[in-house]
């Protein structure tokens, strides 16, 4: 029978018992029964009326009750509940990660080292797995293009950006060029394009040299090999680490929760796209169990934010947990993240 509180919002006092009790399963990972809680956080009511409150939490589906003997645990909606009504409150203080910004900012490093460093920063301070979403490379700055031939009108198209992303095609034209012509074509192609993002060179700046050259010029021949190099779009990247980190929380090895989360991660296609939905917005987001992926997905979370190059939201970085992850400092961690990103790349990117 439907139970017509199922949809009424909850009172003051349920939303504070709900709370404290996601908070303890949180905390402990064990079912909690209503005498020890009621005595363990104060409340000022019997166990009896404790028992009736989590009775109707259950009934509009906040909390479940795994064995009839057993106390209650949280369900992905009490969860939504419970992050819903924090994540105003999240507070985070410089000092807890001024650590990362450092590290992340004053070390040299290639760009592709310093996902590898995010992530497996994202872990080591959660406990959990981190992932980031790497940019396309259109956002970077080119340093250096240089040409090598192949033989039989075929050559490599070598393009370095200032963030050390090295970009490598081979490259098809109607004649066969010496090592001379290529040369010439590398420094006049370096010479014009340095400074430039490979997303204005493909919007308007090859257009520009274009317009600007006699059409016998042979450095027409130099614009052609760009924008054949540059014609196909490159693809984001996934990094994750940490994946040892979840096989040591004890409910996860339960096969009914390991399996999908495994597919998940195996399936990188499909959190690539879960990814990229979360770059629409600002913010943090927070998926819980069946709002990763519809109902594939049983028992874990994904908390991501965006980062950013200018105004342009360009990857996502993330850490993907159990749904009792301590969302306390999850949030704050990957908000900040994101936002020490951000400051990073839109600097490497000038």
């Amino acid at each position: 029978m439907e139970n017509n509180g199922q949809h009424r919002n909850l009172t003051e006092r349920e939303a504070a018992v709900l709370g404290a009790l996601v908070f303890e399963y949180i905390s402990t990972g064990k079912p909690v029964g209503s005498r020890s809680f009621v005595q363990k956080y104060s409340f000022n009511i019997s166990p009896a009326t404790m028992r009736n409150i989590m009775f109707d939490l259950e009934s509009m589906e906040y909390l479940a009750q795994p064995h009839t003997s057993a106390g209650r645990v949280p369900t992905d909606k009490g969860y939504r509940y419970y992050v819903d009504r924090l994540v105003g409150s999240y507070e985070l203080k410089n000092a807890d990660f001024s650590g990362i910004r450092s590290d992340m900012l004053t070390r040299e490093i290639e760009l592709n080292k310093m996902f590898e460093s995010v992530t497996r920063m994202l872990s080591d301070v959660s406990k959990y797995a981190g992932v980031i979403l790497t940019p396309k490379p259109d956002f970077t700055v080119v340093k250096h293009i240089e040409l090598v031939p192949l033989g039989h009108g075929n050559l490599l198209f070598i393009l370095v950006t200032r963030t050390g992303i090295v970009l490598n095609k081979r490259v098809t034209v109607s004649q066969t060029l010496n090592q001379d012509e290529l040369h010439r074509f590398s420094k006049y192609l370096t010479s014009e394009l340095n400074g430039y993002s490979i997303f204005s060179i493909k919007d308007s700046v090859l257009g520009e040299l274009r317009s600007g050259l006699n059409p016998n010029n042979e450095m027409q021949l130099a614009i052609d090999i760009v924008e054949l190099a540059l014609t196909e779009d490159e693809s984001q990247e996934l990094y994750i680490e940490g994946l040892e980190n979840i096989l040591k929380i004890p409910e996860m090895v339960d096969e009914s929760l390991l399996l999908p989360f495994l597919h998940l991660i195996e399936d990188r296609k499909n959190l690539i796209v879960i990814l990229k939905r979360n770059m629409r917005s600002d913010g943090v987001s927070t998926l819980i169990g069946e709002e990763i992926d519809q109902a594939s997905i049983t028992g874990c979370s994904l908390v991501t934010s965006t980062y950013k190059i200018g105004n342009n939201h360009v990857g996502v970085v993330g850490i993907i947990g159990p749904t009792r992850m301590n969302y306390k400092t999850v949030v704050p961690l990957v908000d900040y993240t994101g936002k020490v990103v951000t400051e990073l790349l839109t600097k490497m990117s000038k």
